[in-house]
């Protein structure tokens, strides 16, 4: 307790620095003024305070953590056992969805999250920390390799890449954009003296976690999926932000209490990226949670991007039976509900959902009276029909004060272009 008192106070007094308005990171790769014998010693004391063992390749050396916890263990609001179901949801449903696990056991995944000295990608940026996790047996182990210093990365990488051999199989949080990359710029360094970086698969779970959350929190990071999601709180954590000061400050004096925080966020993080598969693969599926309408318009409007067409409608046919408070989102669901059928070439259908937008609900919408138009344009040649919509289009956009002047320009053009062909049509 003492110790992680001592942290927040310097922490805290070093934040004012860190969040200086415009501040640029000037750190570069540190300078290391430590002699062999001194880092070597402290390397055996920092080792066996964080329960870690020292692997050593060409005069380098780097700590390795590993730790298993058991599958029954319940993180949050699952047990990670749940990831076996999970991935047995796939095999059958939804198989060509981004985050499918389609023909893979749960033991094929690979958790996976860095520490890095910055945000930024450039060559003087490093990862300090590469922390992974896998399914083995009844287990979940966490294997967690820390760098000690800039003239170490050789071993680093080399125990990474020798380690793990199959990355076709990754999930991240952010990992797609900002992890991956900066080990692949980082492994460049080194790669004469490394095993070759293999081919790599990914399931990032911030994209499908913006699909649902976006519109509705402040943010969407992983912290606070956790409080608002996965029923989960971390006491005492030491933030990712905060992470390079603190290694950093391992750089000058290398202490175990300097760093431990750092793997026991990073640990955290791994094991929450397993119960965030688990909880958003529940979503998808419709089993075991409750989704609310908003994430059940997300869903479909993902699956209709996706063109799982079907898939789609089967989730806003679903919420249109059930969500009876929500105008707006059922209008939402109605008028994507027209789309889908519009796709399949089911026309009265599409023509029903999209009359209903437009009669029965408060949020009558330009898109639908537009759709409507269409499809009695080119399907049905009823002209005066698809005119009366088209005006009423216009109406409804001339009203609407949500639009930006370039998109209404636009809408309305193309509206008028469309009367005009119909009154030439009609005649």
């Amino acid at each position: 307790m003492r110790t992680l008192m001592s942290l927040k106070k310097q922490l805290d007094r070093y934040k004012k620095h860190l969040k200086q308005p415009g501040h640029v990171e000037k750190e570069t790769t540190p300078r290391v003024s430590l002699t062999d014998i001194q880092l070597e010693k402290s390397m055996k004391e920092a080792a066996g305070q964080l329960g870690a063992s020292i692997l050593t390749h060409e005069q380098e050396a780097i700590l390795v953590k590993e730790q298993r916890v058991s599958l029954q263990e319940k993180y949050g609001r699952y047990p990670l056992a749940d990831i076996h179901e999970a991935v047995a949801m796939w095999q059958n449903d939804l198989v060509e969805h981004p985050l499918s696990a389609a023909g893979r056991k749960a033991s094929d995944l690979l958790f996976f999250d860095t520490e890095t000295t910055g945000l930024q990608s450039g060559a003087g940026h490093m990862i300090f920390l590469l922390g992974c996790g896998w399914i083995q047996g009844e287990d979940f182990v966490v294997k967690q390799y820390f760098l000690p210093g800039p003239g170490h990365e050789t071993a680093f990488y080399y125990h990474f890449l020798k380690d793990v051999t199959d990355l076709t199989n990754l999930v991240t949080f952010n990992g797609k954009s900002f992890d991956w990359p900066r080990v692949k710029t980082r492994v460049q360094f080194v790669r004469e003296r490394v095993p070759m970086l293999p081919a790599f698969g990914h399931y990032d779970l911030l994209h499908a976690s913006r699909r649902l959350w976006k519109e509705d929190w402040e943010n969407v990071r992983l912290q606070t999926i956790e409080e608002k999601v996965l029923e989960l709180g971390r006491a005492g954590d030491v933030p990712g932000h905060m992470a390079p000061f603190l290694y950093f400050q391992f750089l000058k004096s290398p202490k175990a209490s300097l760093i431990e925080g750092i793997f026991k966020h990073n640990y955290d993080d791994i094991k929450t990226l397993l119960v965030l598969y688990i909880h958003l693969t529940h979503l998808l599926h419709g089993k075991n949670v409750q989704r609310t309408p908003k994430e059940s318009y997300a869903i479909a409007h993902w699956f209709a991007s996706l063109g799982m067409t079907r898939e789609a409608i089967i989730v806003l046919r679903a919420l249109t039976d059930t969500d009876t408070n929500h105008d707006k989102s059922r209008a939402g669901a109605y008028q994507l509900l027209g789309e889908c059928y519009k796709k399949l070439g089911e026309n009265d259908l599409a023509l029903q959902y999209y009359h209903y937008v437009v009669g029965e609900l408060d949020y009558p919408s330009v898109n639908s009276c537009i759709e409507i138009a269409k499809i009695l344009e080119h399907q049905k040649q009823d002209y005066e029909q698809a005119m009366y919509y088209g005006e009423k289009a216009l109406e409804i956009l001339d009203k609407k004060k949500i639009i930006n002047k370039g998109k209404y320009h636009k809408m309305r053009a193309e509206v008028l272009h469309r009367l005009a062909r119909l009154q030439h049509k009609s005649k």
